[in-house]
C-alpha cells in the first residue's frame, strides 16, 4: 500500500521508469503505453495492499500479493545481475534502493506473503461481503483521486531535487571529502611465449617491470579508453544546462538574476500540449513588459524549435537541455518554473498557469 501511494503521487515518474524497463528489455514498441502501465500497476498494487491491511476480500488480496511477488522476485533478481536499470522504482522517487537491496527486500517480503496465502482460509471476515466491497471501493477512490490530481496538476508530494524552495546553485554544489568517480584504463598485452593476450590495469602494468622491463616476454598491443569502475558522490542536481544554439551554457547567468525568472519547460515541443498557447504567450508578453526574463527550455531538435515558434508565435527565446533532466524538473509538458536568485519559487502545470493579474497579485504586490 505504501509503495503504491509513493508512486501514485507521481504517476509520470513510474511511467518514465517503465520506459527504462522497456528499453532495457528491447520492448520499445511498448514505450508509448508507459503511462497506462504505470497507472494500472499503481492502482492494483495499492488496492492489494489496502485490502490486505484492512482484511478486505482477503483471499483475492493474498492471490494478488502472491502473483505480484512471483512476478517481481525473478524480475528484480535479473535487474540485480544485469544492472540494466539503475533502480527498480518500487518506492517511486521517495526512496532509492540499489537493485540488490530491492531483490533482498522482495526475498524478505515473499515469506509473509506465502504464509498469508497458505493460511488465507483461516481468516474470518469481520464484515459482510457487501461491506467489504464498499470499503474496498474507498481504497479505489483514494488512489484514483490521488493519481488524477498528480497527473492533471503536479505531483501531490514532490520528492525530486527541483521542488519548491530549493536553491539550484546550492543543490549543484559538491561536498568536500565525498568520493569521486573512479576511472581506470586497461592495457592489452601479448605473451609471446604462448601467443595469448592478457588485459591488466595501467596501475598494475606501471608498477610491475615484468610486463615492460628488459627481456620481457610481453608485447604491448593497445590501451583502452578510461572506464568507470566506481561511481562517486553526485550532487542532487548535476546535469542541468541552459544551452544556446551555439552550444554556450548560460545557466549561471540565469541563476544569478535577482528578479523573477520564468522558464517554460517542454521535454518535446512536438508532443507539447498547445491548448494553453494563448495564456503562455500572454504571460510571456506581460513578463517582457515588466523586464522579467521569460525563456523556454526543451530537448527538441532545432528544426522542431523553429517549427514550434512559427506555429505558436512564441515571443520568447528557447534553449536546449537534456530530456531526462527536463522530465525531472517538472511533470508537465509544458510546465512553468519560477525562479528568483536561483531559488525555485513556484511551479505550474499547464492546467494551472496563472494570468498576469494573478501573478502580479501573488508575487509583486506583497
Amino acid at each position: 500500500m505504501f509503495s503504491g501511494f509513493t508512486k501514485a503521487v507521481d504517476p509520470w515518474g513510474s511511467a518514465y521508469k517503465f520506459k527504462e524497463y522497456f528499453e532495457a528489455l528491447g520492448m520499445e514498441a511498448f514505450i508509448p503505453y508507459a503511462l497506462t502501465f504505470s497507472i494500472i500497476l499503481i492502482g492494483v498494487e495499492f488496492i492489494v495492499g489496502f485490502c490486505l491491511f484492512f482484511g478486505l476480500k482477503f483471499q483475492l488480496a493474498t492471490w494478488g500479493a502472491l502473483l505480484f511477488m512471483l512476478l517481481f522476485l525473478p524480475l528484480t533478481l535479473w535487474l540485480a545481475i544485469s544492472n540494466k536499470v539503475s533502480d527498480c522504482g518500487c518506492f517511486g522517487d521517495f526512496i532509492k534502493l540499489t537493485n540488490w537491496q530491492t531483490f533482498y527486500k522482495n526475498v524478505i517480503i515473499i515469506v509473509p506473503t506465502l504464509v498469508l496465502f497458505i493460511f488465507q482460509k483461516r481468516g474470518k471476515p469481520y464484515c459482510s461481503c457487501l461491506k467489504q466491497w464498499l470499503l474496498s471501493g474507498i481504497g479505489v477512490i483514494i488512489i484514483v483521486i490521488t493519481m488524477w490530481y498528480s497527473y492533471a496538476h503536479l505531483p501531490l508530494i514532490d520528492f525530486l531535487p527541483y521542488k519548491i524552495g530549493n536553491n539550484i546553485s546550492e543543490m549543484m554544489k559538491t561536498l568536500d571529502g565525498m568520493s569521486k568517480d573512479e576511472y581506470e584504463q586497461f592495457i592489452t598485452l601479448k605473451d609471446t611465449s604462448t601467443n595469448k593476450t592478457i588485459e591488466i590495469s595501467v596501475n598494475k602494468y606501471s608498477g610491475d617491470s615484468t610486463y615492460w622491463g628488459a627481456g620481457t616476454k610481453y608485447k604491448y598491443i593497445s590501451i583502452s579508453e578510461a572506464k568507470l569502475v566506481r561511481e562517486g558522490y553526485k550532487s542532487p542536481i548535476h546535469d542541468l544546462t541552459i544551452n544556446t544554439a551555439s552550444g554556450e551554457n548560460i545557466l549561471d547567468s540565469v541563476l544569478a538574476i535577482d528578479n523573477y525568472t520564468f522558464i517554460i519547460i517542454s521535454t518535446k515541443l512536438e508532443k507539447s500540449n498547445v491548448s494553453k498557447t494563448k495564456e503562455i504567450n500572454e504571460l510571456a508578453r506581460w513578463a517582457s513588459s515588466k523586464n522579467l526574463l521569460f525563456i523556454g527550455l526543451t530537448s527538441s531538435l532545432k528544426e522542431d524549435i523553429n517549427k514550434f515558434i512559427t506555429n505558436t508565435q512564441a515571443s520568447f527565446m528557447i534553449y536546449s537541455c537534456d530530456e531526462t533532466t527536463l522530465e525531472t524538473i517538472i511533470r508537465a509538458n509544458p510546465g512553468i518554473v519560477l525562479l528568483k536568485k536561483g531559488t525555485i519559487i513556484a511551479k505550474w502545470h499547464y492546467n494551472d498557469i496563472p494570468t498576469p493579474k494573478e501573478f502580479e497579485k501573488e508575487y509583486l504586490t506583497k
